[in-house]
């Protein structure tokens, strides 16, 4: 990871690109379903993850959200498990019935950090943050713009996937969002269409 590519010492000073989510916009997420919290979250390496070498209650949160079950099954659970396999993906049963989708909605605006289009760079913040598969450049740059002057409440940014929008929400706030549905992942319609076009088969 080339220093250059970090956040600037100075970045305190840069203008963020941002944008409003309003109140009552939903999203989805999908998680374990032995997990009881809809709005529960480790502090795991992740993309946006804090990257400190601290104790976790140290550490800042961060809750991934998606804004459709198509995204979600993508980012929870196809990742990049289909590159280089034609045909079918197997999948054990257990990684569909063990889950739930959840939807999620804001009822307090939330200001994100906008990483769409050519925000990030006017930001200066390299394309490998958003696109790139090694996450720990993504880890530094979330951890320059919590702690910014501005306190955004998260990152927009689309899937490195499949370009769909993610919300990474920081754990301060959390409290601007609240579970307005939880199902069983097995039990939601559009779960057959999106297993049929990613040629996924359950065994």
């Amino acid at each position: 990871m080339s220093s250059a590519s970090l956040p600037p010492a100075n970045f305190n000073a840069a203008t963020l690109a941002l944008t409003t989510v309003s109140a009552g916009t939903r999203y989805g997420r999908i998680l374990m379903r032995r997990f009881a919290d809809g709005l529960g979250f480790g502090k795991n390496e992740s993309r946006f993850s804090d990257p400190r070498d601290l104790p976790a209650q140290e550490r800042f949160g961060v809750l991934y959200v998606g804004t459709s079950l198509k995204v979600c099954f993508v980012e929870a659970i196809l990742r990049d498990r289909r590159d280089g396999i034609i045909g079918a993906l197997l999948l054990a049963e257990k990684e569909i019935t063990d889950r739930d989708y959840v939807e999620i909605e804001v009822i307090d605006d939330v200001r994100l950090v906008d990483l769409r289009s050519d925000n990030p760079l006017q930001m200066g913040i390299p394309s490998d943050v958003v696109g790139g598969s090694d996450q720990r450049l993504a880890r530094q740059w979330s951890l320059a713009l919590h702690d910014h002057p501005a306190e955004p409440d998260g990152i927009l940014y689309p899937s490195r996937l499949n370009e769909e929008i993610n919300l990474a929400v920081f754990e301060r706030a959390i409290p601007k969002l609240s579970v307005s549905k939880r199902n069983h992942l097995m039990d939601i319609p559009q779960l057959d269409d999106i297993l049929d076009l990613f040629q996924v088969a359950i065994k």
